[in-house]
């Protein structure tokens, strides 16, 4: 009898220790991002993450150097990669262009973003090519202040071309992201509307539950 008892003590554990798992994965809290520019280089005919910040970072002739907005927790993040064509980009924005002596060409692609990353008010423009000449010793920074104005504040780019307006790198909810991937007509639960998923697991384990607990008292 007592062996069927720490039988049944031992079910209710497990049975509750998995539901609680699924209720506390579906109600994890979203983790911060930020809302800022990423700085992007093509490699290899495809966008890469810059591991340098621009003043840092020489660009070579013949080589395209990017820009995009929006909103992300890290910093290699794919799905912010400047909308344009890695492997042509350089082709079709400087092929009519030539560098004099002691002068290179750098491709320059600046991307403002998603409407739904933009801050409350603003909206962002179009995105913006150019064949930067440069001289030869130019940096990233030097390339990208050359083509538009840039505001900055302690080393980092907070605006292009005046957007965003005001911030600076602002810290959001990573739920933001997810209006990117929806129709702006599409209504996205918020705090005040909780999904009935837990409660539906819950039910499913506790009548789970009551029958394991029934046979085995039946067999007493």
């Amino acid at each position: 009898m007592r062996t069927r008892q720490r039988t049944v003590s031992t079910l209710v554990l497990a049975v509750v220790g998995v539901y609680a798992s699924l209720l506390f994965a579906s109600t994890a809290s979203a983790t911060t991002a930020y809302r800022y520019w990423t700085y992007w280089q093509v490699s290899n005919s495809q966008w890469m993450f810059a591991q340098a910040g621009p003043a840092s970072t020489t660009p070579a002739n013949g080589s395209v150097e990017g820009w995009r907005f929006g909103i992300s927790s890290s910093r290699a993040d794919q799905t912010m990669t400047p909308q344009f064509t890695a492997s042509t980009a350089f082709a079709m924005i400087c092929a009519n262009e030539t560098a004099p002596a002691g002068m290179k060409r750098v491709a320059l692609v600046i991307d403002p973003g998603l409407k739904q990353h933009a801050p409350r008010g603003e909206s962002p423009g179009a995105v913006f090519t150019q064949c930067v000449q440069i001289q030869e010793s130019a940096n990233g920074y030097d390339v990208l202040r050359q083509a538009q104005p840039v505001r900055t504040d302690n080393g980092l780019i907070c605006a292009i071309n005046n957007y965003p307006r005001q911030e600076c790198a602002e810290v959001v909810d990573e739920s933001a992201m997810q209006s990117s991937a929806m129709d702006a007509t599409v209504t996205v639960p918020t705090s005040d509307s909780s999904s009935p998923f837990p409660f539906i697991v819950g039910a499913l384990f506790i009548g789970a539950l009551g029958g394991l607990i029934w046979k085995l008292r039946k067999r007493t």
